[in-house]
């Protein structure tokens, strides 16, 4: 089965004169085209108004058919299931790109998007692991990938992607993912990352004390007992990493009741349930049940004792933090919660080790922890990477590793043996004596404690030291070492692959366990000096004179890699030209801004955006409504690539498209329900604006966000005095900062409206 082409790309214009709402800035570009005299050009104007459209069309009107041969954007990217730790807000989290794709791209053809408020582990410049900011998130699509399988892990890439690995002479240095073989060495680390004591936010699951009902409050009487918030230490961590293994919790429907559950053997681990009850009672008051039951291998054995905690606001608690969000909560959804991520190295040694109830193996020897989630066993590899363990991930179970005589070496405390051989040849050392017993993979690695002991011998017998000495002896103290490649496949692939740029470092950690990839968004400086200017300096296949680099996004560009980018523009005006696309001018340097034609884009209007739908409408043969025309318009803000996505997707569920089908596709409230709560609560009528935003937020499922937006457009459609208007836009942007924050939707948004009460009662008077 084919898959239907997604519109945007069906319908996006081809030629210069069929791109609507643009007149002036189309007209100026065809005189360019027409005398094949082309400028460097800066598009500058909201998403979604033609910017790249136009940039594709000067090509195809440029070059004709072989206008692909003559066109450059930069991309190269890894896949959306690739494991990346990242952090937001102070909270640390394992995720994947697929995951923060839903987060910050808006629509399903978005290709950048800021993530000013991430950061990403990547490396500093001591070689230790650390979390540094993320520039933007990148995304586009390619038909074939690299499967790199490696020492406990595997990751896929694009082909052009690069990974990082260690050069001879001990500096970081990247290496396209096409071009590894098996054998090869990559980097990955293995550390202490400091953390803090967690508070654990029980409050804000709290059971209500008391019932409204027509008589007037009434205190609940099945509330036995409300929990306060938890500092989580490492009793605490143990607790948690046995739920991941042997607990589940239980809500009824109404989630008025429910309970926390562990599972253990019988009677094998008797002390471990005595455990489970003296926490549960000195941490949070509380007394379990337990009851032998039968096995769930053996019905009839009796080896199993269950123990109980009544508890509803522990069973939400439970069911919020240690699952994948998905609705069922059961084994094959359980995942490592964030907060574990967070915590000291201790607390999270110690939910490693409550885990170990799905483990088999010894502590301080050998585990083989088994899960039905592979995302929890990557959890695992991750977690155990970041509190100084050797872990490794494979289909269906971790391990931990420590070293021992048995096992005489760890994974992650190799480094290339070459730098040893280098550095023996500089201080005139005969290497191949010293280093006969010390090899390992076929003379390629060797280890952080035996090079370590190498070069304290070579220094105190007097050899002279070098910047190379100095640099692997900082790679023995730092969190890095190498893994061997063990595999290598090319695969066919569709679908999107993405990218996070970190400015400065260029360098972040990815796969099943942790390998360092090279930040290959093309924002950095190194792009501009190799692939740009090794581009820029061919000549074209063509009649014209020169070829055209696409950057898009370019505002996300790094000051080096604008002032790089300069210099290229100078050198090779008579064999390329550039168009810079973005969506701030003010953030690209003067220098640049001088060096090109600017084109501004306006934001599209109803009028021509209309016109775009009804010509789609025709070719696909819909019913379009002038209400659904006008609810598009509105819920794309003259984003033409947003309203043509809104249009396909309600065309998926109905032919006639109008009001109702358009807001059930796009997850906002229609305008006239926000006005209608803004003007009850300005009224104060507080409890029906309540119960209308309650419905938005659970009966619809709509964003917090996206309602906080939508309250910030109709202030400005409410008939108000403008001095209200302007108390009303104060708050909305006080509490947007607390959502940005991290802070409860629910909560914020009716505090908002309390505020708007407020406002409107002083208006009365």
């Amino acid at each position: 089965m084919v898959a239907e082409e997604i519109w945007v790309e069906r319908y996006r214009p081809k030629e210069l004169s069929e791109i609507i709402g643009q007149d002036e800035v189309v007209s100026r570009l065809q005189s360019f085209v027409a005398k094949k005299s082309l400028p460097h050009l800066l598009f500058a104007g909201p998403p979604g108004s033609g910017k790249t459209t136009a940039a594709l069309c000067i090509a195809r009107e440029l070059f004709g058919e072989g206008w692909r041969q003559n066109f450059l954007e930069l991309n190269a990217s890894v896949t959306p299931e690739t494991p990346i730790i990242v952090r937001r807000n102070g909270a640390i989290r394992r995720t994947n790109f697929a995951e923060l794709a839903k987060e910050y791209f808006v629509d399903d053809l978005q290709e950048y998007a800021r993530a000013d408020d991430l950061e990403v582990l990547s490396v500093d410049g001591n070689r230790r692991a650390s979390f540094l900011p993320v520039g933007v998130i990148s995304r586009h699509k390619v038909d074939k990938v690299v499967r790199v399988r490696y020492e406990g892990g595997w990751v896929r890439t694009s082909m052009d992607h690069s990974v990082i690995v260690i050069d001879d002479f001990g500096s970081l240095k990247r290496k396209s993912a096409s071009e590894l073989k098996k054998g090869d060495l990559l980097v990955t680390f293995k550390g202490e990352l400091e953390g803090k004591n967690q508070i654990l936010n029980l409050k804000k699951i709290s059971p209500k004390l008391c019932n409204e009902l027509h008589s007037g409050m009434v205190k609940n009487p099945k509330i036995k007992s409300v929990l306060l918030n938890q500092r989580m230490d490492q009793e605490l961590a143990w607790l948690f990493g046995l739920y991941l293994a042997e607990g589940c919790a239980c809500l009824e429907r109404n989630e008025t009741s429910g309970q926390v559950i562990f599972t253990l053997s019988y009677p094998s681990e008797i002390d471990v349930l005595k455990k489970v009850g003296k926490i549960f009672e000195e941490k949070f008051g509380l007394e379990g049940k337990a009851k032998v039951a039968p096995s769930g291998f053996k019905a009839g054995s009796m080896s199993a004792v269950q123990y109980r905690i009544m508890n509803t606001q522990l069973a939400k608690f439970f069911q919020e933090h240690f699952y994948d969000g998905s609705k069922l909560k059961n084994a094959a959804a359980k995942r490592v919660p964030s907060f574990i991520y967070s915590a000291c190295p201790d607390a999270r040694r110690a939910f490693l080790r409550g885990y170990m109830g799905d483990a088999c193996g010894r502590w301080g020897e050998f585990i083989r922890y088994s899960s039905r989630s592979k995302e929890n066993l990557i959890d695992i590899a991750w977690l155990g990477r970041m509190s100084g363990l050797d872990t490794s991930c494979f289909d269906g179970e971790a391990r931990l590793v420590w070293k021992m005589p048995s096992y005489s070496y760890l994974k992650t405390e190799f480094l290339p043996a070459s730098l040893m051989k280098n550095l023996a040849e500089r201080l005139g050392v005969r290497h191949k004596y010293f280093l006969r017993h010390s090899l390992y993979s076929g003379a390629k690695r060797i280890s952080k404690h035996r090079a370590k002991e190498l070069i304290e011998k070579w220094a105190a017998s007097g050899k002279k030291v070098s910047e190379l000495y100095d640099r692997v002896k900082g790679l023995i103290d730092s969190d890095l070492s190498v893994v061997l490649v063990k595999e290598v496949v090319v695969e066919n692939y569709d679908g999107y692959v993405y990218d996070v740029s970190v400015p400065g470092a260029e360098m972040f950690f990815g796969g099943t366990t942790p390998i360092l990839l090279h930040n290959s968004d093309e924002r950095g400086i190194d792009t501009i000096r190799t692939k740009v200017k090794d581009y820029a300096r061919t000549r074209p296949i063509a009649d014209v004179p020169y070829k055209i680099v696409l950057l898009d996004e370019s505002d996300a560009l790094t000051p080096d890699a604008q002032h790089a980018l300069r210099r290229t523009m100078e050198m090779y005006t008579h064999t390329c030209r550039f168009v810079l696309d973005c969506n701030y001018s003010s953030r690209i340097i003067e220098p640049i801004q001088s060096r090109c034609a600017i084109f501004r884009f306006r934001r599209l209007a109803e009028k021509d955006i209309a016109q775009y739908l009804r010509r789609i409408a025709r070719a696909e043969k819909l019913t379009l409504t002038d209400d659904g025309i006008k609810a598009i318009t509105y819920v794309s803000e003259g984003d033409m690539r947003r309203a043509t996505n809104i249009l396909q997707a309600a065309a998926a569920i109905k032919r006639k498209i109008d009001e109702k089908a358009i807001y059930e596709v796009s997850a906002l409230a229609r305008p006239e329900e926000v006005r209608e709560m803004l003007q009850l609560a300005l009224v104060g009528k507080f409890e029906e604006a309540r119960n209308r935003l309650v419905e938005m937020l659970i009966d619809k499922g709509l964003s917090g966000q996206d309602i906080l937006d939508q309250i910030h457009r109709e202030i400005f459609n409410l008939d108000l005095p403008e001095q209200v208007k302007i108390k009303l836009i104060d708050k909305v942007g006080e509490f947007d900062f607390r959502l940005t924050e991290g802070a409860n939707e629910r909560i914020q948004l009716e505090a908002a409206l309390a505020h708007f009460c407020l406002i409107g009662d002083r208006l009365k008077t």
